[in-house]
């Protein structure tokens, strides 16, 4: 059960990125465990840096956004790659320590809501008598949260949405029977044993990475100066 878009085009726009040394190893922050569309995007811009001529790129994944600036501005990271729906990126963009180094487009893997795969020994589900909504408690990370209610089977109702710090941990609360049903990732249900018991599809997203500014070099590039009034 899917929903296709084309894939976006795949380019990054490069504000700051060739300013980072090419030599020895880059760490990129994101949200993880597992399984997120942030690791995903993070992947991604790795592979960016190693095909224009970086010796190495890891990504390190972390609970939280937060987490990741931490670890930026530690130095414990050289790059943080963050969802531009994320509700407080504003930190990021605001942080002095902080410069923007790409932006770039990317479809998050495909969404839906997913529930624990049966085993064939499960006992049938027992089937509603007179027909009716379930109510239900469904995981999800606060960004998406709005998906649940396009995606949702008309036999289930809301009861409760449980907010949680990623998709993939979405995921594990279904896993460890917290809740019946996670709005989630193709990549976090196959890793925590899930099926998916809705239409599926992608999320056309656009994502920043952030670097620290002593680790640039060279000349900064030239920003006209904007006509009127604005900020």
């Amino acid at each position: 059960m899917s929903s296709t878009i084309a894939e976006a085009p795949h380019g990054i726009t490069d504000t700051a990125l060739s300013r980072l040394t090419r030599t020895g190893a880059l760490t990129i922050a994101s949200l993880g465990p597992a399984g997120t569309s942030s690791e995903q995007a993070s992947r991604y811009l790795a592979g960016h840096l190693l095909s224009h001529g970086h010796e190495s790129a890891r990504v390190r994944l972390c609970g939280r956004y937060e987490e990741a600036g931490d670890l930026l501005s530690s130095g414990k990271a050289d790059l943080a790659v963050v969802a531009n729906a994320y509700a407080h990126i504003d930190r990021f963009y605001m942080n002095p320590q902080f410069r923007l180094a790409a932006v770039f487009v990317k479809d998050t893997p495909f969404y839906g809501i997913a529930r624990a795969a049966r085993t064939p020994d499960a006992a049938p589900e027992p089937v509603a008598d007179p027909p009716g909504k379930t109510p239900v408690r469904i995981a999800t990370h606060p960004a998406p949260r709005f998906l649940v209610e396009e995606l949702l089977p008309d036999s289930y109702e809301v009861s409760e949405l449980m907010l949680v710090d990623s998709t993939s941990a979405a995921a594990a609360a279904v896993a460890s029977g917290e809740v019946p049903l996670a709005l989630t990732t193709a990549p976090a249900a196959r890793l925590h044993n899930l099926d998916f018991v809705s239409p599926t599809r992608p999320i056309r997203m656009v994502w920043s990475a952030f670097t620290r500014a002593d680790l640039l070099t060279g000349p900064a590039a030239t920003i006209g100066r904007p006509v009127g009034r604005g900020w």
